[in-house]
């Protein structure tokens, strides 16, 4: 909360408010489509536009050619966001956006240079920079992007290993399987970059970036407390409560929410594996496959919950949870 604070104080000083770079405290000061900072600053790659007050690439982005997203356009600042890739509107891949990270290794086409675009795995097609085995590409430039697993297209930095790419800065993103673009942070194997802060994350398969912490592995992260977030496969960012290997999260309370492959949070109940929760009550809910949060009953496995009543709902594969039939 003190950072959100704090980044919505820099921007009120910035004095012009209503600029295309200003979405109300949640960019990044200085990074690609967010202001500029108070003396007119950017980072590295960027400069600041004096009439938007926001940072663009530095000499331009050959494949803005309006005001607003082109999805294919990973250098358009109108589409950049919080969560720095603004054409990544869903958990589905979609092909178009060259920074959706949910596609995983793929060929991905983005602007660029010939004399850039000419080494392993990169090709020219005479208009675009075409790269095989990377998951994603991200503004950047030549002189950060050079290192294994890292293209620069003349326009843009690919990365090769897949993962998460987020805000941060060079000192930070320095450490084994993290990636410095010149702009952005690319962390391998991450699958959820979220909030908190660099003394909470500094665990295993915990990487801070230099403004978000990233988690490697399937995790899902949600509302909780340092005190409860401290359990196997539980990782406190300072912000939120990341659990690995769940499928579901849902309300509950600290007492219910304690058996085998339940995770209190401090806030949320988080089941291990597929599992589908609804009403129910605590003592319907308390067979193999079944987890009482404290105010639902999630079912391992399940895969439709429909209206039924116990007696009937009592055979192999079935679960009654007080309100409905799980299969």
């Amino acid at each position: 909360m003190r950072i959100v604070v704090l980044m919505a104080l820099v921007l009120g000083g910035c004095g012009g408010g209503g600029g295309r770079g200003d979405d109300g405290g949640n960019c990044s000061i200085g990074s690609l489509g967010c202001a500029c900072t108070v003396g007119g600053g950017c980072d590295p790659g960027l400069t600041c536009d004096t009439l938007d007050r926001r940072c663009e690439t530095t000499g331009g982005c050959p494949c803005d050619t309006s005001s607003a997203c082109q999805a294919g356009c990973a250098c358009d600042p109108d589409c950049i966001n919080s969560s720095t890739c603004a054409c990544d509107t869903s958990e589905a891949c979609q092909t178009a956006c060259a920074c959706d990270s949910d596609c995983g290794i793929r060929t991905i086409c983005v602007a660029g240079d010939s004399s850039a675009c000419g080494g392993t795995d990169e090709m020219w097609t005479g208009a675009q920079c075409c790269v095989s085995g990377v998951s994603a590409c991200v503004p950047g430039d030549s002189s950060a992007c050079a290192g294994t697993g890292e293209h620069w297209t003349g326009e843009f930095c690919c990365i090769s290993d897949g993962g998460q790419c987020t805000t941060g800065d060079s000192s930070a993103c320095a450490g084994i399987d993290e990636h410095w673009t010149g702009i952005q942070c690319c962390v391998t194997g991450a699958s959820a970059c979220v909030a908190g802060d660099s003394s909470a994350c500094a665990g295993i398969d915990e990487h801070w970036t230099g403004t978000r912490c990233c988690i490697i592995g399937a995790v899902t992260c949600v509302a909780g407390d340092s005190s409860a977030c401290a359990g196997t496969d539980e990782h406190w960012t300072g912000a939120q409560c990341c659990v690995s290997g769940v499928g579901a999260c849902t309300t509950g309370d600290s007492s219910a929410c304690a058996g085998t492959g339940e995770h209190w949070t401090g806030n949320s109940c988080c089941i291990t594996g597929p599992a589908m929760c609804v009403a129910g009550d605590s003592s319907a809910c308390a067979g193999t496959d079944e987890h009482w949060t404290g105010t639902q009953c999630c079912v391992s496995n399940a895969t439709q919950c429909v209206a039924g009543d116990s007696s009937s709902c009592s055979g192999v594969g079935e679960h009654w949870t007080g309100s409905l039939c799980c299969t």
